[in-house]
Order: structure tokens, then C-alpha cells, then sequence
């Protein structure tokens, strides 16, 4: 190679990397997959959000200060962001699934979870929309512990607590919106 080649390689080298600091990239997007009934914080993953701008806006209401939504029907809501868009996509929930062990001990502390997943079996994110909880036999409900000065860990959201406080079988009903789900736990002595 000659020392022309060389030059002129070199000069188109530059001439592409000026070309390419002047693109943009695209808006980075975060995906958050919703179901209808879903009452939550906006993320905050690619910083402050400006929910005034969200469009459209009809699958979602904002509270007033605009750090919460409620998903009111499908659809996708893109929300500008500092660093970007966050998605809700918005979706009908179509079944709802307990998350717990099955067995359980006299004295037990259990907490369980519930799973929404829409029509393609894909989960979904509730946040803290409100979940009932229903046990019977020998479980009963429980209070949630306090949480103060970050000294005891707090419970997640949505979550069924419970005491096994008597052996034998118990059924526990979880329900979100329409959906309801039963699992049977047992307690042993």
C-alpha cells in the first residue's frame, strides 16, 4: 500500500466517523408488560417521566401529580422520559395463578403470591392494585409486619398472608378484577 492509499484511507475513515457522531441513536424504549387493572408507579428506569405527554393516553388515568397510573383498558401508552420512552403495554388479563408451597407446618408463616398472565400466557405486572385473599380449614390471614426505619424487610405487594395455626387441609382463593384462583395447602403437625 502506498503512502496515497494510506492517506486516503485515512481521510475516508474520518470522513465516516464525522459523519456518525453527527447521528442520533434511537430513544432507548423500556417495555413494561400491564395488565388491565394494574395500579402502579411509573417507572422510573430511564429517568423522570413527563406523563403529561403520554401518548395515547386513553388505556391509562395519571394520578395528579403524575407518578402513578391505573390501567383502564388495552393498549399501549409511550410515555417520554429523560433518557428515553417507557412502554406500557397494556394487556386483558386471562388467568390468574397462586405462587405458594403446598405444604405447610403447624406454626408456619406463609405469604403468597399471585401470577397474571394475558390470553398468550405472557405475565404480567399488577403493582398495587388490589388482590383479595380468602383461607379456610387451618390457615387464617395474617397481619403484614411493620416496616419501620428499614429494620424489617417489607412484604411485596399483593401478597396473601397467612398462619397455619391447625393441622390438616386449607383452600386459599386469591382474587384480581373478575379472575380467581384456589390452591389447596396442607398443613402438617
Amino acid at each position: 500500500m502506498t503512502s496515497a492509499d494510506t492517506t486516503l484511507r485515512a481521510a475516508l475513515i474520518a470522513m465516516t466517523l464525522g459523519l456518525l457522531s453527527g447521528c442520533k441513536s434511537p430513544p432507548r424504549e423500556s417495555v413494561h408488560l400491564v395488565a388491565v387493572g394494574a395500579r402502579d408507579r411509573v417507572p422510573s428506569v430511564l429517568g423522570p417521566c413527563r406523563t403529561a405527554d403520554a401518548r395515547p393516553s386513553a388505556p391509562v388515568q395519571f394520578s395528579l401529580t403524575g407518578d402513578i397510573y391505573e390501567a383502564m383498558s388495552k393498549g399501549r401508552v409511550r410515555i417520554p422520559c429523560e433518557q428515553g420512552v417507557v412502554v406500557l403495554d397494556v394487556r386483558r388479563p386471562t388467568r390468574l395463578d397462586i405462587d405458594s408451597s403446598r405444604v405447610a407446618k403447624r406454626g408456619d408463616m406463609l405469604a403468597m403470591q399471585v401470577r397474571v398472565f394475558d390470553e398468550e400466557n405472557t405475565r404480567l405486572t399488577i403493582g398495587a392494585a388490589p388482590v383479595s385473599w380468602s383461607f379456610t380449614g387451618a390457615l387464617a390471614p395474617r397481619q403484614a409486619p411493620v416496616c419501620d426505619d428499614g429494620e424489617e424487610a417489607c412484604p411485596l405487594r399483593n401478597v396473601g398472608l397467612a398462619r397455619a395455626y391447625d393441622d390438616g387441609a386449607s383452600e386459599v382463593v386469591a382474587r384480581f378484577g373478575p379472575l380467581s384462583a384456589r390452591i389447596v395447602v396442607n398443613v402438617l403437625p
